[in-house]
Order: C-alpha cells, then structure tokens, then sequence
C-alpha cells in the first residue's frame, strides 16, 4: 500500500492506478513544463462513453501532486483520491517513517519471474513456437506488474545489459479484453519500468557480429523463433511493426550488405514494409533491400512462428524462395564473375601493393578462407623493420567486410582476452570471446608470446577453447577467471623477430615481403601517387571494375555461409604434390595441410564454378594454381625459417663462404665481415650486421642450415659455416 505521505514518482502512480484497474493512460508535458498523467475520470461516470484511444478527462499533475477533471471539475489531492478508492490510511504522530522500499534490480526481477511458474510458461510460448532452449536462452517468465500477471520478455542494450522488461498480457486477460471489445482490463503490451525507451532488440548480437545480412522481423517471439530455426545473420525487432522502426535504428545497420524485412500478413505489416525499405534505401545506399513475403495470404494475420510450425518452413527456402529484391543497391550477380587464376588476382591487387605476388595472393586467400567453419589459414610474416609486411596486410584486408577484421597495433600477451567488444555469453552462462569467421591482424608484435599462447586456438583442436587467466581482486588477491575462445579466425602476425619456435612452424605459412631494389622502386612510385592527390587516387581505386568486382566476390563467398570445400582428386593432389621430393621427412605432415589450405582457398575464390549438389569441390585446375603458389614457399616452408632469412642464406652467406674457402683443402667458416662484403658487393650498401647477429644468425642457427662457432685459429672471432647447400636439390654440404 502506497503511504499518502510519501512523494509519488511516476511509476508509482500509473503502478496504484493499475491497482484499481485503471491502465488506459496518457502522459503528457503542459506547457510549464510539468508531467501530467490523463485518465479517465474515476467520479462521476465522465468518461463512460469514452470510445476506446479517446484521452481521458482526469489529469494528475506529478510535480504539484493535484489532479483535476475537465469535465465534472473534481479536484483533489493523492490523499482524497485513495479516498474515493477507499484505500486511505491516515499517519498518526507515533507512527515512524517509513522507509522506502528499495527497488529490485531488473536482472533479479528476470531471475524470480524465469523461476516462478515454469511449467505455465512452457505451455503458453511453446504453443508459440518458442522451445524450452530458447525459453531458457532469453529467461522468459511471467510475474505481477501493474496489478496484472504478464508474460516478461526482457529487452538487452547494445552491451547486453537488461534495459527493460516487455510485457505480454496472458490469455485470460486477452479473452476477458475481447469480451469487452477494449483493453481497459490491461493494455496488451506494456514496458517495467515505465517510461522506458523502446530500444532495437538484438542490437546487442548485431554490433559484436561480423555478418554483412541481417534480418530485421515484427516483434520479439519472431525474433526468438527465426534464430531457434536456425537462421546466422543477425535478426533485429523494433517490437511494434514497420512503421514504429526508429531512423536512429538505421545507424545500426550501416555495415550491412543485404537487409531482409520480414513482417506479419496484415494490412499494417505490408504497408509498413514499402515504407521501411525505402527509409532504408535512402539512409544506407550500398545495402540491398529485400522483402520477405510470407505463403499466406495478406490479411492472414501470419507470421514466423506460423511459417515454421504450421508450414514447417526452412530458413533456406525463406532466404531463397521468398525474398523477393525491394530497393537499395542491386544485389550481387554471380553471373557476371569468371574464373580467376593466381595471376588475376595478383594483377587485382596490383593496384595497391607491387611486386610481392605471391606474398599478396596467399594472404588474400588465407583471409578469404575466413568464411568456412574450420578451413582457415594462418599466415606469420617475418621481416625486419619498414620491410612492408604490416602495409601487405592491411592493405588485403581493405577489400574484406571491416567488421570481420580487427587489426591490432600491439597486444600482450593477456590484453587480447579482455576484447569486451567480442565479448558474449552463451546459453550455459559462459563468457567467451567470438572470434568465429573473423580475420585477426597482429599488427608489429615485438614477441611471439600471444601466439605462444593461442596455440590450441590456432590449431583447431576445438571450436570452445577455454582458457584461464588471472585478476587482481580489490584486497590486492590473485583471483582466476575461466574463459573461452569460440570459432576460429584466419590469423596474421607480422613481427621483426626471425626466430621461431617449431610449435608455430607447424601453424603457420613463413612468409616475408620481397626487398628487390625493383620491389622498392615500385612501392615508392605508389607512395608518390597516392599521397600526390590523395583523393585522385581513391577516386582511381573506387572506380576500377575489377577492384569492386573482388569486393563483390568476397561478399558472395560470405553469403554463402561454407560449412566445407572437398577435394574432387585426391590422387591427382598426391601425385603434385611429391613432385621433385627425394625424401618425405616427418615434417611434410605439416606441409601437406598448408598446401591443401591453398587449394581449398583457390576453390573458394571460384565458388560459383565450384559449387556441386551444394558443395563446393577444389578441381584439379585449383591444384595446378596453389603449386604456383607452393613453389615460391615450399623451400622456406620445408626449412621452418622465414624467407628473409632464407634469402639472406642464399645470397649472401653462400657465396661468401665458396670464395673464402676456393682452393682450401679444409673448409673453414666465414666472419661477419666476409658477409658483409659479399652484402656491399651485390648491393651497394652496408648490411646492418647487428640484425644480422641478433635475428638472421639465430634462425638460421635454429633451422640448422649453420654452425656458429669460435674460430679455432683466433677464439675471439665467430664464424658462420653453412650445413646445407641450396641450389635446385637439397643436399648436405658435407657430402657433396
């Protein structure tokens, strides 16, 4: 019971009206500035033959606390209106205050309404459509609002907290309002805490996802009841219809690519549809509208919960059969695409990186393969410094949906699993992070002990990883948090250092940019003209055909949703693959995985002339491309040492060693300043010896392709003798 004394905020009052089933209300702003509640008088009959939307004639003035009717001209007070409802109690002296009751929290209100009477909220959504998972999934239950028992729906922000509760009313006040022909006994729907802005559900899924579609249906059941059957892309409400879809919602779908619009089949949904997807149309206009017209007729009143119980539809043939192109930018058309070849997509990418062919194709295709459920590739550029690994990178990347990658400048080794903006629970109450069909960029990283730590995750042995990692408590303890990693990513690291343990050899494809006076020329001709006209030069890119013809690719190849690529001849792979091997050492285990990555990947970019019984099948063709690719690795590859270093081997320290030890019946090891005259004479210039010392020799040293010992004759010079020679075959050194 509400104290007479006491001040009344606003839900308070609307709270004790519903009390005394009074719940058709109007809140409005005079022009002081005041709020004031409308109601229908509860005096003298005023409002008896008030039709049902007409405002009534009482007004309760909140900040004055006063009511007043327009019509009978009855005037008061809170406390002469608990009298008229006979529910006045009066507060003697000896009374002590009373303290005001603390309001639960929403999360606690969910937990007791979820609890309350299960088994009556079973019966009343699964006769909806709405299975027991999902019931448990968005904690759906029934509790005491207003006066009245509601079905509780609750609405998360976009962080994913509980902004509000939507409430349902049940069926016997839904027959008791038909019989009335009104809904005086309680409005349908109404919101706890009142006054709460209506806010877009599922906007929360929509900004930590990385799909370019989403689906944007009528109320929450719908919602709930397109995801229970299965549908990926993102599916949003704005709780009330087409035509209540906020623009400020529109903002939200920006990075959209194809918006599918899918109402009831009344007047109301098919009018507000046109209208939705022309606001649409005009806000975002590089997104491709569609209309979902369900197989029922117009003023059927039917919606998704019918389409999948009563028709028992499929998500495939909602997207497929009847999604019918509206307005906005013209849907991709895969029939204007052609076979591409290693070479095409190379001279694609031409317009932004030179030279570097194969660096480029193969970390295009390892970010490609993003898009299937375990196939994905991972790529560890090593080179020194200003060498262009991180501009080779990120500069494929630009061609992908940005919201699939996330590049990071530099990351600890623990600041990686606190990335709250991909932060998710799943339906046990796990916190994970989703970094499914994403692309990840570790951009610069002075060491490698983030990747040391993402070894499970990387390998694919599972698509929850768990993890745990530690947090200072506010006492200043040592506390442990468990955490998952879900999905996987096609992952990129670029980092200076050369030297890399065997457990990411067998992760990773070894790449480095090329460093030719040729390649460099080139990257400075670039850098003139994109920084001479910088708009010039974007307006150049924009408008290639071939460049937005890619772009378009990749969104199909996204939209495509790819479970897994199979080999169509398996033999024909083995048979190209031995090619030129004199010997299979354990380590070709590891080496057949990448290259199948690459076929796969080269499938892939062809999908639409790859795509059988709903399969996508990696041809003999897609062999014959990737062992262009695995020839221009496969030596690197094979060594587990980064192609800078490999090269520097073979330029520099080889023949630097055969012309010190011409005419010399004992081989003997190189110094420093041998190599570095061989370096000046080839170049011009002068190596710089201390990233020789601390990253070439090291994996070179590692990768056992050299001894670095002390010179017998003089202890105090270190000497580099080479183990292998390199040229065509492989072969010891020794036993040439």
């Amino acid at each position: 019971m509400l104290n007479s004394h006491d001040h009344l905020d606003e839900g308070e009052f609307i709270e004790y009206l519903a009390q005394n089933r009074i719940t058709d209300i109007e809140r409005k702003t005079n022009s002081k500035g005041e709020t004031e509640i409308y109601f229908p008088c509860p005096f003298n009959g005023c409002d008896d033959d008030r039709r049902r939307g007409e405002e009534g004639h009482c007004s309760y003035n909140l900040d004055k606390g006063v009511y007043n009717c327009f019509k009978c001209k009855e005037k008061g007070n809170f406390v002469t209106l608990q009298k008229h409802f006979g529910d006045y109690q009066a507060k003697t002296v000896t009374q002590a205050p009373k303290k005001k009751k603390r309001e639960a929290s929403l999360d606690t209100i969910t937990r007791k309404a979820f609890e309350r009477d299960p088994e009556y909220v079973k019966k009343y959504f699964n006769a909806r459509g709405i299975n027991d998972d999902s019931i448990r999934k968005y904690k759906l239950g029934i509790g005491e609002f207003y006066g009245h028992k509601m079905f509780v729906i609750p609405i998360n922000d976009r962080n994913g907290n509980i902004a509000y509760l939507k409430l349902r009313r049940t069926p016997e006040d839904e027959r008791i309002a038909d019989a009335m022909q009104k809904d005086s006994v309680v409005q349908k729907y109404m919101k706890y805490p009142t006054g709460s802005e209506t806010l877009l559900v599922g906007e929360d899924e929509l900004v930590k996802s990385s799909s370019s579609d989403v689906l944007i249906c009528e109320g929450e059941l719908d919602r709930i009841t397109a995801i229970q059957n299965g549908v990926k892309m993102p599916v949003v409400s704005g709780g009330g219809g087409a035509q209540t879809f906020k623009d400020e919602w529109l903002d939200s779908l920006r990075s959209m690519r194809n918006i599918y619009i899918c109402m009831d089949r009344d007047k109301t949904g098919e009018s507000g549809v046109g209208k939705l997807a022309q606001r649409i149309a005009e806000r975002i206009p590089n997104a491709s509208v569609f209309k979902i017209a369900l197989p029922y007729p117009e003023d059927s009143k039917a919606d998704l919960s019918n389409y999948f119980e009563d028709e028992k539809g499929t998500t495939d043939e909602l997207f497929s059969k009847y999604a019918e192109f509206y307005a906005g930018a013209q849907p991709i058309d895969a029939s204007k695409f052609k076979e591409l070849t290693v070479n095409d997509i190379a001279d694609i990418l031409d317009l932004t990186i030179k030279k570097n062919r194969i660096n480029k194709v193969i970390t295009f295709l390892a970010m490609l393969l993003a898009y299937t459920e375990d196939s994905q590739l991972n790529v560890m550029f090593n080179a020194q410094s200003s060498s262009g690994k991180t501009y080779i990178t990120t500069e494929v990347s630009n061609y992908f949906p940005q919201q699939d990658v996330k590049v990071y400048g530099r990351t600890s080794k623990t600041a990686f699993y606190y990335n709250e903006s991909l932060m998710k629970t799943d339906e046990k109450g796990r916190p994970f992070i989703d970094l499914e069909r994403r692309i990840l960029v570790f951009a610069e990283q002075p060491d490698m002990q983030l990747l040391e730590n993402l070894r499970s995750f990387l390998s694919h042995d599972m698509k929850m990883t768990p993890y745990i990692i530690t947090n200072k408590s506010k006492n200043g303890r040592n506390t442990a948090r468990e955490s998952y990693l879900r999905g996987f990513s096609t992952v990129l690291f670029c980092s200076a250092n050369l030297r890399i343990d065997e457990q990411e050899q067998t992760r990773c494809l070894l790449l480095s940019p090329e460093s030719t006076e040729e390649t460099v020329r080139a990257g400075v001709d670039l850098s003139i003209s994109r920084n001479s006209d910088k708009k010039a030069y974007i307006e150049q890119l924009n408008s290639n055909e071939n460049r937005r013809q890619l772009m378009d690719r990749i969104l199909y190849i996204k939209s495509l949703n790819v479970d897994q690529i199979d080999i169509d001849d398996s033999d024909y792979l083995r048979k190209r693959f031995y090619e030129k091997r004199r010997s299979v050492p354990p380590r070709t285990q590891r080496e057949i995985g990448h290259f199948i990555s690459l076929v796969k990947g080269l499938a892939l970019v062809n999908a639409p002339f790859r795509t059988k019984n709903g399969k996508i099948i990696a041809s003999n063709k897609d062999i014959d491309e990737a062992m262009k690719l695995w020839a221009g690795i496969s030596e690197s590859m094979f060594y587990g040492v980064p192609p800078q270093a490999l090269d520097y081997y073979k330029k520099y320290i080889l023949p630097a060693y055969t012309k010190a030890n011409e005419g010399r019946a004992k081989k003997k090891g190189v110094t420093y300043d041998q190599i570095a005259a061989e370096y000046f004479k080839q170049t011009g210039s002068y190596p710089n010896l201390d990233m020789v010392r601390k990253m070439i020799i090291p994996a070179l040293q590692c990768a056992t392709l050299i001894s670095y010992d002390k010179d017998e004759d003089d202890r105090r010079q270190m000497l580099v003798t080479p183990l292998i020679t390199i040229g065509g075959e492989l072969e010891k050194s020794d036993e040439k």
